[in-house]
C-alpha cells in the first residue's frame, strides 16, 4: 500500500511537470540556491554517511550552467541533505530509497519543495520500468555499495534512459564496489571525461570512516581517491553491445537439473576470458554473424571451439560445441545478480 502511494505522487506528479513551462534561472542563482541548502546540511566530518559540503559544492559548480530544465533521478537519499540541493538546481528531482524511514526523514527535510518526488522501491528487484516515462538527465547513485548492486544501478539507468547524459557516483573515493563498476564502464568507453568530486578531488588525502565486514567494528582510513565521480555517457553506451565485459556469470550444465552452477566466466576487454574450473581462454566475436555471437577457445572446458550467444540485454547466453554431432546447447550462462535477484524478491518480503 505504502508503494503504491508514491506511486501515485510520482505520476502526479509527472503530470505537474507536463504542463508547457521552462524551469530556467540564471547560472548564478542557482549557486546561491544551492548553496543555501548546503549550508542548513551537516558536513561529512559531523555525519560521515551524507555528501560532504565539498561534494555538494562541486556538483552545483558542475550542473548549474546547464541543469535548469534537466530531471535528475538520485538512488540512495539517506537524510535527503543531497537531495535538497539537487531540487535547487534540477527542475525536477526523483528520489528512491528502500528504507521508509530514509524516506520520511528525507521528506521533512525537503518540506516545502515542489519539484521533489519520493519513491520507495528496492532497486535491485523491483523493475524499473517504473521509471520509464520520465526523460530522465542525470542519475546520482549512492545506494548499496557492493559491486553488483552499483553495476546494477548502473547498467539500468544506461539501459532504461536513452536521454541520460549523466552518471554521478559517491563513495567513490573508498567503496571498490564503487571503483570498480566506474572503471569497467570507462574501459569500454560506456562513460567517459569523468572527474573526481568533493574531498580529494585534486588528489589529496583525506579520512574516512571505514569498517570491518566480518567485526562490524568501525576505523579511521585514509584515502587519495575523490569522494565522488561525475561522468557523461559515451557513444558506447548507446548500443549497450559490451556490457557483458567484466561481469560474472554463473555457467549452468543443460539440461538444468538442479541449481547449482558447475563454474563462472569473466570476459575480459582484451579478449580473454578467465573462468573456474576451466582456467583461461580466449574469446572473439563472430565475424560470420551479428555481434550477439561469439567464439570461445577454452580447451579444459571442450577441445573443439565453443559457440556462444547472447540474449539482446548481453546478461545470458547458451554455449554450444561447434565440432558436436548435434547443435543442442551444452551449457547455459547466466549474470550473477540475475541468479541473486528470486532470493533478493523473497528475502524482501520477510520485511512485509
Amino acid at each position: 500500500m505504502r508503494r503504491m502511494c508514491y506511486m501515485f505522487h510520482l505520476l502526479l506528479l509527472l503530470q505537474l511537470c507536463a504542463l508547457p513551462y521552462t524551469w530556467a534561472r540564471e547560472g548564478s542563482a542557482c549557486l546561491m540556491d544551492a548553496e543555501s541548502e548546503i549550508k542548513r546540511a551537516p558536513d561529512k566530518a559531523e555525519m560521515f554517511v551524507t555528501t560532504s559540503h565539498v561534494f555538494k559544492r562541486h556538483l552545483a559548480q558542475y550542473f548549474c550552467a546547464i541543469s535548469g530544465n534537466l530531471t535528475v533521478l538520485e538512488l540512495g537519499i539517506y537524510h535527503g541533505h543531497t537531495t535538497a540541493v539537487l531540487a535547487a538546481m534540477f527542475r525536477r528531482v526523483i528520489s528512491v530509497d528502500v528504507e521508509k524511514t530514509y524516506l520520511d526523514a528525507a521528506a521533512a527535510h525537503t518540506n516545502g519543495l515542489t519539484n521533489v518526488v519520493f519513491l520507495r522501491l528496492n532497486l535491485m528487484v523491483d523493475d524499473w520500468q517504473a521509471f520509464t516515462s520520465n526523460s530522465v538527465d542525470v542519475v546520482v547513485i549512492d545506494a548499496n555499495h557492493k559491486y553488483e548492486y552499483v553495476r546494477a544501478d548502473a547498467h539500468n539507468a544506461l539501459r532504461y534512459f536513452p536521454s541520460l547524459k549523466f552518471l554521478v557516483f559517491d563513495d567513490f573515493g573508498h567503496e571498490k564496489g564503487v571503483q570498480e563498476t566506474v572503471s569497467e564502464l570507462e574501459d569500454v568507453g560506456v562513460l567517459v571525461e569523468c572527474q573526481g568530486l568533493g574531498q580529494g578531488w585534486d588528489g589529496s588525502a583525506w579520512k574516512f570512516l571505514d569498517w570491518d565486514e566480518r567485526t562490524g567494528k568501525t576505523f579511521w582510513s585514509w584515502t587519495n581517491k575523490s569522494e565522488g565521480r561525475v561522468c557523461k555517457r559515451g557513444e558506447a553506451a548507446l548500443g549497450m553491445d559490451k556490457t557483458f565485459l567484466n561481469q560474472r556469470f554463473y555457467i549452468y550444465r543443460q539440461p538444468l537439473s538442479q541449481l547449482c552452477s558447475v563454474g563462472l566466466f569473466r570476459f575480459l576487454p582484451d579478449g580473454r576470458l578467465l573462468s573456474s574450473p576451466w582456467g583461461s581462454g580466449e574469446w572473439t566475436i563472430s565475424q560470420t554473424s551479428q555481434d550477439r555471437y561469439a567464439l570461445l577457445q577454452l580447451p579444459e572446458m571442450s577441445p573443439s571451439p565453443v559457440e556462444i550467444f547472447f540474449n539482446s540485454r548481453r546478461t545470458a547466453f547458451v554455449l554450444s560445441e561447434l565440432d558436436a554431432p548435434t547443435s543442442r546447447s551444452e551449457w547455459f550462462g547466466i549474470r550473477d545478480d540475475l541468479v541473486h535477484q528470486p532470493f533478493e524478491v523473497a528475502g524482501n518480503h520477510f520485511h512485509d
